[in-house]
């Protein structure tokens, strides 16, 4: 039923999966869909949250700058937005926990419950505030209506907060739910219809507002190959004929009277999703192979026709190791490609920090330009006899 696997989380949010058979490190389908989101509307937001703030605490500010000084008071500012998204992100996640609690308990054999361990809120969050109402009503009324989606639907469940891999797509992933749904089917118009059972992906959400990828994040766990069993045993993935969202929400809000709303995604929109999904993950690999300098240092032409050969500095980024480095490192940075060609090997290795391997980079350097070190046959020519 539950497999969880602790993702490996980087600072900046981001997180991996060491697949078991080859011990590759898969970024999560979450890492992926939010590194190639861009997400604007985050700027606004944690704008907005630091200005609040400090126009509620001009006082505390100034006696902030006054001891501190004024960029510890700045951040100070700025880092209410960081408080207050981990503030909501860890209430979804005691709400996650609680609902896994309660599909083992549903699970457990014979429908005991005696062994249910129930999450507790955790401490940072008790007495805090989630959009100006305490955590604990918050995390209550999403409890709540999971439970009212419970009973509305009666959900067999068949798996809970699985880990799931795709090697050839190399991502990975821990899925919600996949529930089977009796009596029900998918009609023409993309909605239930009644009709024999089907199974269904199921992400659950606790945020405000719906992020545009969610339907990527479902579609990409649904072709998800493998998935982790309890013991680690990897097995093919559970096939699913569909994937919905459950927005768990409190019940004052419109549409969530019932503190839920279960949103199915069409077969169209699951193929479109598929695709940009797929889309994503190419433009994520891409990135992770570009180079920060995006191309070659270039010089305009000399007063006699000529063109400057770049100088060694210019060379950083380009496939050259260390060697650059080592020339930076020892004070020839500056000098050009025909000033290096213009030097032997041995007036090199007299040079503080250079020494056979950045002599080695530096043949390759001026072979890539036409160029070689003095009195050295050119390689190209040297490998073509």
């Amino acid at each position: 039923m539950s497999n969880p696997v602790a993702a490996d989380t980087k600072k900046d949010g981001s997180r991996t999966y060491l697949y078991p058979p080859t011990g590759e490190a898969f970024p999560s389908v979450t890492t992926v869909l939010g590194a190639t989101d861009a997400k604007p509307y985050l700027t606004a937001w944690s704008a907005g949250l630091a200005a609040e703030y400090a126009v509620d605490n001009l006082r505390d500010l100034a006696g902030v700058r006054q001891v501190l000084g004024r960029d510890e008071a700045v951040r100070l500012a700025k880092k209410q937005a960081e408080l207050i998204r981990d503030r909501k992100r860890d209430t979804g996640g005691y709400v996650h926990d609680m609902a896994e609690a309660l599909i083992l308990w549903q699970a457990s054999p014979e429908g005991r419950g005696r062994d249910l361990s129930l999450p507790l809120l955790p401490d940072h969050l008790q007495g805090a505030d989630y959009d100006g109402i305490p955590v604990e009503d918050v995390a209550d009324w999403m409890i709540g209506g999971y439970l009212n989606w419970v009973s509305d639907y009666n959900p067999e469940f068949l798996a809970a907060e699985m880990t799931v891999y795709n090697a050839a797509l190399k991502v990975a992933g821990t899925l919600d739910e996949i529930v089977r749904l009796h009596g029900l089917t998918v009609g023409r118009a993309g909605r239930f219809v009644p009709g024999p059972g089907l199974d269904c992906c199921v992400d659950v959400k606790t945020g405000k507002h719906l992020d545009a990828t969610v339907p990527e994040q479902i579609a990409l766990y649904r072709r998800m190959k493998q998935a982790r069993m309890p013991m680690g045993d990897l097995v093919p993935m559970p096939p699913t004929k569909c994937g919905a969202v459950l927005h768990l929400r409190p019940p004052h809000e419109p549409g969530y009277e019932r503190g839920y709303r279960f949103m199915l995604i069409s077969g169209a929109d699951d193929a479109a999703a598929w695709k940009r999904a797929q889309g994503a993950i190419e433009l994520f690999e891409g990135r992770k192979a570009a180079k920060a300098k995006p191309g070659k240092v270039c010089y305009p032409l000399r007063a006699d026709g000529t063109i400057q050969q770049p100088r060694i500095a210019d060379l950083d980024g380009e496939g050259y190791g260390r060697a650059v480095s080592a020339f930076v490192k020892a004070g020839l940075g500056g000098i050009d490609l025909d000033q290096l060609a213009a030097m032997t090997a041995g007036q090199l290795l007299q040079v503080k920090h250079i020494g056979g391997k950045a002599v080695d980079g530096a043949r390759v350097m001026l072979d890539d330009h036409g160029l070689h070190l003095a009195g050295e046959t050119p390689v190209l020519m040297e490998a073509a006899a």
